[in-house]
């Protein structure tokens, strides 16, 4: 965001909630790289808020090993200039090749954390080296102007909490390593409303995250949900449909006035019903036959 719509931002309506609810009514979308992958093409898509990569290429795929960001002047043309919001992706919790996260010089950060038994390298979350990294981040994202950020790979605090404490702070149990997340999660969500204090702040999983810290732990929950805008949670529908779930939606995120977004996955044939079934439960519905993402799928306004 350049400097002048930093200190512009400071004429901060408060209506987080109301844009949001009015961007859902059009339905939302998911997108990153892909054929097509560009400004022109995502300005064209219908949906009410589109969720995408803030890079237009990944590192390993550049000329000098760095990303290639969407520029002021295509955000703009994505987001219909600020009419449409556009989050962006913020990874919390896992180390991916294709983000020029690391030093130049080529040597280990010091934040690099475990690595899961399916071999996602995860980033020691607790540390204040990936704290600062992350907020630094931020500031580079928004510096593209996006309207706000989608967090992704909250759920992964379960898998580091679940692991041999590796030193260096790291949470000895689950409890500890949602805690320290949900820490991390105002931080980075405090970094962003400095830039734009009308930021949204949308959070990928982590559906549990509440009650896997503790009852000692509620005013801290509150507070993040107080700090987002929505709650995205994948195959909410599609597959098992464990009742445990939805009522932790219900119970901790709906009603603290969170809305739910989810993203199932069905063919043409089942996907206008798996859409009424998310509505009927008060959730904002996106179907896609996959898992890529490499593409935009219609969107599933939130009465059909």
């Amino acid at each position: 965001m350049t400097l002048g719509a930093t200190a512009a931002s400071a004429e901060c309506d408060g209506g987080r909630a109301t844009r949001m609810a009015a961007a859902l009514e059009d339905g939302f979308g998911v997108q990153y790289w892909g054929e097509g992958y560009d400004a022109d093409t995502l300005a064209a898509a219908p949906h009410g808020l589109l969720i995408v990569e803030a890079a237009r290429i990944g590192a390993p795929d550049s000329a000098d090993g760095h990303e290639v960001l969407f520029t002021p002047d295509e955000m703009r043309r994505i987001n219909h200039d600020g009419a449409r919001p556009v989050l962006v992706y913020l990874n919390l919790t896992e180390v991916e090749p294709w983000r020029d996260y690391w030093p130049d010089d080529g040597s280990t950060p010091v934040w690099v954390g475990p690595e899961t038994a399916s071999g996602d390298k995860l980033a020691a979350f607790w540390r204040p080296e990936w704290e600062a990294l992350l907020r630094d981040r931020v500031r580079r994202l928004l510096a593209t102007g996006a309207n706000g950020l989608f967090l992704d790979d909250a759920l992964n605090y379960f898998a580091a909490g679940s692991m041999a404490p590796g030193g260096s702070g790291a949470p000895a149990d689950v409890p500890g390593a949602a805690r320290t997340l949900m820490a991390l999660v105002q931080s980075v969500a405090s970094e962003a409303r400095k830039i734009d204090c009308d930021a949204l702040i949308v959070m990928n999983n982590g559906v549990f995250l509440g009650r896997d810290a503790g009852p000692a732990s509620a005013g801290a929950f509150r507070a993040v949900t107080d700090a987002v805008d929505g709650i995205l949670v994948e195959d909410a529908l599609g597959g098992a449909d464990h009742p445990d779930l939805h009522a932790a939606l219900t119970e901790d995120w709906s009603v603290a006035g969170v809305p739910i977004l989810t993203i199932d996955y069905a063919g043409a044939d089942a996907a206008a019903a798996l859409a009424d079934r998310a509505r009927r439960r008060g959730y904002r519905p996106y179907i896609a036959p996959n898992g890529a993402f490499s593409q935009l799928f219609p969107s599933r306004p939130l009465t059909p």
